[in-house]
């Protein structure tokens, strides 16, 4: 089945680089450029990038469901349209055009909305999954065609797990839309508890250290690659991209003790509410990020005895709007 495709970060770039293979979009649909970084430079989408150097016919569109961009879309000679983490509702006009498929990143109704991967690695979940669901007006409502689970190590991040459900969702979206040319597919409505998966705010970058080390470093690795966790010590604004949970220990005086810190033997130890967190790599604002061996040998010496969350940072906005979420149809 001939389909376009609608997407615009990562997450998208990764779902359409893995549908490639199978078979190039009639059209590739994504945000505009926005900007992006300290200098605020106007930076194109991963899905725009990535149809560019692949030499796909690219639409950049602030409303997709905008007469001019159905149009084109149906013009494209498009059957389906293919979304993964687009950032736009689909209304009625463009869902009653063409066959809409969403690939989403959990294991529906569980995580509905715009940070599903984050949300489950903040819950530490140990599984999640992708759905192919039929679009609907409803929020990541609609039936499911197909889905696939994974395993969640205490290694893996934001990044790890989604690359992989974004293999796992282009094989599931190519078979759907396989089955759909061929008039089999099925589709099952959802089943099961519901939740919702709000877009990250500077709030949840910051880390709580009363709680336990595993809840800590769970919230560590769901904002790593980005945006980063954030705590503050010694009058630095630190981000923190990864860590490894420990339990009490013999020696490790820090455990049981939030926020207070040891930097013995060359490693940095954050007491939490049970347990310590070890830090292995971070960032000082407007540095660059560092494991924490050389971090010490550098700033050790700025650091006070108590780390506090990162409330207030000076960067504390950054990167929160690189999903381009919103909590719309076009999400992961």
């Amino acid at each position: 089945m001939r389909y376009a495709f609608a997407g615009t970060p990562d997450f998208g770039a990764l779902v359409l680089k893995d549908l490639l293979p199978w078979a190039s979009p009639t059209l590739v649909v994504s945000q505009p450029a926005r900007p992006a970084g300290r200098g605020r430079k106007p930076t194109s989408s991963a899905v725009s990038t990535l149809a560019r150097a692949s030499q796909l016919p690219l639409l950049e569109t602030p409303d997709i469901n905008h007469p001019g961009s159905i149009e084109a879309i149906m013009n494209s000679g498009a059957e389906a349209l293919v979304v993964a983490a687009f950032g736009q509702m689909l209304r009625p006009q463009l869902l009653g055009s063409l066959e809409c498929i969403n690939v989403h990143a959990s294991l529906l109704p569980r995580y509905r909305g715009a940070a599903p991967i984050q949300r489950a690695l903040i819950d530490g979940a140990e599984q999640t999954g992708v759905c192919i669901i039929k679009m609907t007006e409803a929020l990541d409502e609609g039936p499911i065609g197909a889905a696939a689970t994974i395993s969640v190590g205490l290694w893996d991040d934001a990044g790890t797990v989604g690359r992989t459900l974004a293999l796992r969702g282009a094989q599931a979206v190519a078979h759907v839309l396989d089955a759909m040319s061929r008039g089999d597919q099925t589709w099952f409505e959802q089943r099961g508890h519901t939740d919702y998966a709000a877009k990250l705010t500077a709030a949840d970058r910051e880390l709580d250290l009363t709680a336990s080390a595993r809840v800590v470093h769970d919230r560590v690795r769901a904002l790593h690659p980005g945006p980063g966790a954030v705590l503050r010590s010694g009058g630095l604004d630190l981000k923190i991209w990864r860590t490894w949970p420990r339990e009490a220990a013999a020696g490790v005086s820090v455990c049981d003790r939030p926020g207070v810190i040891d930097t013995a033997g060359g490693r940095l130890l954050v007491g939490c509410g049970s347990g310590c967190l070890e830090v292995l790599e971070l960032q000082a604002s407007g540095k660059k990020r560092m494991a924490a061996v050389g971090f010490l040998r550098g700033y050790g010496l700025r650091l006070l005895d108590v780390a506090s969350d990162g409330e207030g940072a000076s960067d504390s906005q950054e990167g929160l709007g690189e999903g381009r979420g919103d909590g719309d149809h076009g999400d992961t």
